[in-house]
């Protein structure tokens, strides 16, 4: 992960994670956002340096604290704090391990440790996690999902299939896990019963375009051209339907699929007899 700037969905995540973890009062009263703006660019660059060696402080005398007394969780929280401030999520790891490992039945926390195993590459570590909040809470189905999508990046769809199919035997009537399932499905070349799944969405509610697009995005990526073919009405009918500021984003999928399908199409041309 780049130190200098983070991709917009990572700090999103830490926004919510360091409300969550050290408060929302604490975090919002450190913003150095507006004084920044109200700088020129060269002050701006040097306010920048004196807040990250303010915050390189901070952490070194947390981690004097923790040197001291292990457990203090003052300390540990302001240490998670501090590194993610200075987007260094892997320093923050540790600490938080150490408060999972003193509050076991806080889910919140082990969660938001899992988020950060994921972000940092650390897959198996995240699975760990993932799997005690699973097992304390088998109808979670969040937790449920992120589970499924490190079994998938893991290299373990099958696992994550199971997971999920399980699950809806139980809450058949879950839709972001239908949509999940059916998305693993075509990831792992199950595109019959991934169309299966979709269609049974789009009967329930013919209003929703997510399982339109999916189904959409199924059949354009299948093998047999017949199927591929129908996909372009399906981007333009999920377009229709999705709210007004997701529409373009669709077609520009649309176009990519169609551009990605075209290839074949030549080739498939070029080889009748």
């Amino acid at each position: 992960m780049p130190q200098s700037k983070p991709d917009e969905p990572f700090v999103r995540k830490v926004f919510k994670a360091l409300v969550l973890v050290v408060g929302a009062a604490m975090f919002l009263s450190f913003s150095f956002g507006p004084i920044l703006q109200a700088l020129g660019p060269s002050d701006s660059q040097d306010t920048a340096n004196l807040v990250t060696e303010q915050l390189r402080a901070q952490a070194d005398g947390y981690r004097a604290v923790l040197e001291r007394e292990p457990d203090n969780p003052i300390a540990l929280r302001g240490l998670i704090d501090t590194q993610l401030q200075l987007n260094e999520p892997q320093g923050a790891i540790e600490p938080l391990k150490k408060l999972v490992e003193l509050e076991p039945e806080n889910r919140q926390l082990r969660a938001f440790l899992a988020q950060i195993q994921q972000d940092t590459g650390d897959l198996e570590g995240a699975l760990e996690q993932l799997q005690i909040l699973h097992e304390k809470d088998p109808k979670d189905s969040q937790v449920l999902q992120e589970l499924a999508d490190v079994q998938l990046a893991l290299g373990h769809p099958s696992q994550a299939i199971e997971l999920l199919e399980n699950y809806l035997k139980e809450v058949p009537e879950d839709n972001d896990v239908r949509l999940r399932l059916a998305f693993i499905y075509v990831r792992n070349n199950q595109t019959e019963k991934a169309v299966a799944l979709y269609d049974e969405m789009i009967a329930a509610d013919p209003s929703d375009f997510a399982p339109v697009l999916g189904k959409a995005i199924a059949l354009s990526s299948a093998t047999d051209e017949n199927l591929r073919a129908k996909a372009p009405e399906l981007f333009e009918q999920a377009a229709r339907l999705a709210p007004p500021k997701l529409r373009e984003q669709i077609r520009q999928e649309a176009e990519l699929s169609a551009q990605r399908n075209q290839p074949q199409a030549v080739e498939s041309q070029e080889t009748a007899p």
